[in-house]
């Protein structure tokens, strides 16, 4: 057996306490304000997430870095414009809290590998530890959770939606069930390739199972969407594994796909893929107006945006805009959805084209890779909100660390094989 380490460092506990408070779904109001537990310990992080930041406690400063801070910026800009200073105070400042703050807790402390498997794992044990209470919920309709906490203080309100399959859909500690079932199943190839890396393939297949089965539990298709993404990419890694330049033919794949939808059929791309994921005909119906009538205000207003008012639609079509990647020009204007892009796309073609030679390093990036790209899918039929954009923004900052990573010279571990192997004690004594 080999010797326990001694060298470990104790897990960052800005990571835990962000990663549990996640999980509490306690409401606080505070005066004006709603609070949240995890809101309070970003509002005690934040100065301290942004000094080590500026003062390179992150490594070097990112394009995602500046264009997060700007779209910040910009939104508190547009925001005054449309309602001035007195009612935007409180969002403007719980926008910069939640998307500069979850961002900046992983990327000031994910700064290796071992950090990074030790995120993954407790997100991991997250999953495990809320199974029971989704399969209570999803077989009896009893949340468990909410009820146990709604004893101290207020909390989320029942969704309240009506059965799938016979099944009540489950929300466990969330704000829906979208939300718990896209916050477990993105951790799907995290599981697999992170957790998984080295291990047997039916410890595997039980620890990614577990988390696809969480997840199917909210019976939504946003989550769906998520996990049929992750599973397709790896598929696709695997099965093309030897082909040169396979993402550049996915991506350009894609593309002539697009163009040929476009030209071609009576319905744009988007629609199609929200028509395929969704559970029901009603729910395809309603997003593809919310893409209609949405993009229209976008182009209707594209300075300032809508800011929180009401988004140009018809009277009958719901508020709510389930529709992460368009939600930001909505409200903020045409520079709002840029920013929001060009947080999120140099990330992963930075990410990406980092040269690496270590096969652990090679599959926690592809876990990190696969993982921001069904965000990308899902976020055109859901919007990221809550807990689930804390987590989004996370996630977004924990990848970060393999751009400074150093591996070990590749002809040390070429010496090392071919160095002769210095003769046991018990050879040399016999």
């Amino acid at each position: 057996m080999g010797e326990a380490r001694t060298d470990r460092k104790p897990f960052p506990l800005p990571l835990f306490l962000l990663l549990f408070s996640l999980q509490i779904p306690w409401i606080i109001p505070l005066g004006p304000v709603r609070l949240t537990p995890y809101r309070i310990v970003l509002l005690l992080l934040v100065p301290l997430l942004l000094y080590r930041w500026w003062s390179g406690g992150a490594g070097r400063k990112r394009m995602t870095d500046i264009a997060l801070l700007l779209l910040c910026i910009w939104a508190g800009v547009a925001m005054v414009a449309v309602h001035g200073v007195d009612f935007s105070v409180e969002p403007v400042g719980i926008f910069f809290i939640e998307a500069m703050g979850g961002f900046l807790v992983a990327r000031c402390y994910i700064r290796d590998e071992d950090t990074f498997y030790r995120t993954v794992r407790m997100l991991f044990i997250i999953t495990v530890i809320l199974l029971p209470f989704a399969l209570i919920e999803s077989v009896t309709g009893r949340n468990l959770i909410m009820q146990a906490f709604r004893m101290v203080l207020p909390t989320y309100g029942d969704a309240g939606m009506p059965l799938r399959w016979g099944l009540n859909r489950a929300q466990v500690n969330l704000l829906h069930p979208i939300h718990f079932g896209l916050t477990i199943g993105c951790t799907l190839t995290l599981t697999w390739l992170v957790l998984g890396y080295g291990k047997p393939l039916f410890n595997r297949l039980m620890k990614a199972g577990l988390v696809f089965f969480t997840s199917f539990l909210s019976l939504s298709s946003g989550p769906l969407t998520s996990v049929v993404a992750q599973i397709g990419l790896m598929v696709w890694n695997r099965v093309f594994a030897r082909v040169p330049m396979k993402w550049g033919l996915m991506a350009a794949g894609g593309v002539t796909l697009f163009i040929l939808t476009e030209l071609f059929a009576n319905r744009s791309l988007a629609v199609i893929l929200i028509s395929l994921f969704a559970f029901d005909e009603h729910s395809a119906y309603i997003r593809t107006l919310t893409w209609q009538y949405g993009t229209e205000s976008i182009l209707n207003h594209p300075l300032w945006g809508t800011g929180l008012g009401m988004w140009e639609k018809p009277d009958w079509l719901t508020e709510s805009i389930d529709m992460y990647w368009i939600i930001n020009a909505v409200r903020h204007g045409i520079l709002g959805g840029v920013l929001t892009f060009a947080a999120f796309i140099p990330a992963l073609y930075q990410i990406g084209r980092k040269p690496l030679s270590d096969e652990k390093l090679k599959a926690y990036r592809a876990a990190y890779m696969y993982t921001m790209a069904s965000f990308f899918i899902a976020g055109w039929a859901v919007h990221y909100w809550e807990s689930t954009y804390i987590l989004f923004v996370f996630l977004l900052g924990s990848g970060f660390w393999i751009l400074d990573c150093e591996e070990p010279p590749a002809v040390d571990k070429r010496r090392a094989r071919n160095r002769p192997r210095r003769p046991s004690r018990s050879t040399t004594n016999s």
